[in-house]
């Protein structure tokens, strides 16, 4: 039985519904109170055990490097100046784990940007996260969707259950057959369907672990109308020739590429924060605008 040791995370996208921010800095580095939500999405992966993974980047956003990067000069000066416990806290995001880069340089799909991992994986089950899709919960999202592929050896597609109204935005799964009350086997999915056509109003979120034969199904998928290669189109095949699993995961997720989705996870995760939530909550009671 094949366990799943090593995680991508898609970063390679331009940002553009985050413009004039992202003109110079990757989405993936807005902050989440103080913290790139890039990091926050890298700790999920930890939390489950994994520590080999493979960030997929476009060129320009070598910050994503320098970030999860040691930067020895950077806590020389923070020790230099008295601050050690800074110094500390930059230098364990260089060591969160083995991480690796791959770039697409060219914008030519979600499909073409996990090709890129395909000898990363080398014949290993791996999870695949998008890099805009943050999910707070008590369990590691990839932890729970870790744990499916693991009993049934089968690609694991994160699920939940979204308002009618919203599933035109997503890709609707089509169940085949209940495992149990979270575990779905399926035969297609419908990517951004009418309502009046979504097969269910449960919706492929971000987060997924795909079996090491995925590849050959990717590589028989057929580009868009864009010249884009899909990486749902992928699973789709998948799941027509094949079958897998969809997981009606626990947490909460935040859209990160859409900036009311942002906006929530940021108040969110502040009033959470044990150091400013209760001083936070106070200012958001007080609002008066």
């Amino acid at each position: 039985m094949k366990k799943v040791s090593k995680a991508v995370i898609l970063a390679a996208g331009r940002g553009t519904r985050f413009l004039p921010y992202t003109k110079a800095c990757p989405k993936e580095m807005l902050p989440v109170v103080d913290t790139p939500s890039l990091q926050l999405i890298l700790q999920e992966v930890i939390d489950a055990g994994i520590k080999d993974v493979l960030f997929i980047i476009s060129p320009d956003k070598k910050m994503i490097v320098k970030h999860f990067s040691v930067d020895k000069e950077f806590e020389d000066f923070l020790i230099f100046n008295g601050k050690h416990q800074d110094a500390k806290a930059i230098h364990d995001i260089g060591k969160m784990a083995n991480v690796k880069f791959a770039y697409q340089f060219v914008a030519n799909g979600s499909g073409n940007a996990v090709l890129l991992a395909q000898e990363f994986l080398a014949g290993e089950p791996g999870a695949i996260l998008n890099g805009d899709d943050l999910v707070y919960g008590d369990v590691s999202v990839t932890k729970q969707l870790a744990d499916v592929y693991e009993k049934y050896q089968k690609t694991v597609i994160g699920v939940q259950k979204v308002q009618a109204k919203a599933i035109s935005k997503y890709g609707s799964v089509d169940i085949a057959e209940r495992k149990d009350d979270k575990t779905f086997f399926i035969n297609r999915i419908v990517e951004k369907p009418p309502v009046t056509e979504a097969p269910s109003l449960y919706a492929a979120l971000g987060r997924y672990i795909i079996s090491p034969d995925f590849f050959d199904y990717l590589k028989k998928t057929p580009v868009s109308k864009n010249g884009e290669l899909q990486f749902t189109d992928a699973l789709n095949l998948q799941a027509m020739q094949k079958g897998i699993c969809a997981y009606n995961f626990d947490g909460t997720r935040y859209d990160l590429g859409d900036k009311l989705g942002y906006l929530k996870a940021t108040v969110e995760y502040g009033l959470r924060d044990k150091q400013l939530g209760a001083d936070f909550a106070q200012y958001l009671k007080n609002l008066d605008i």
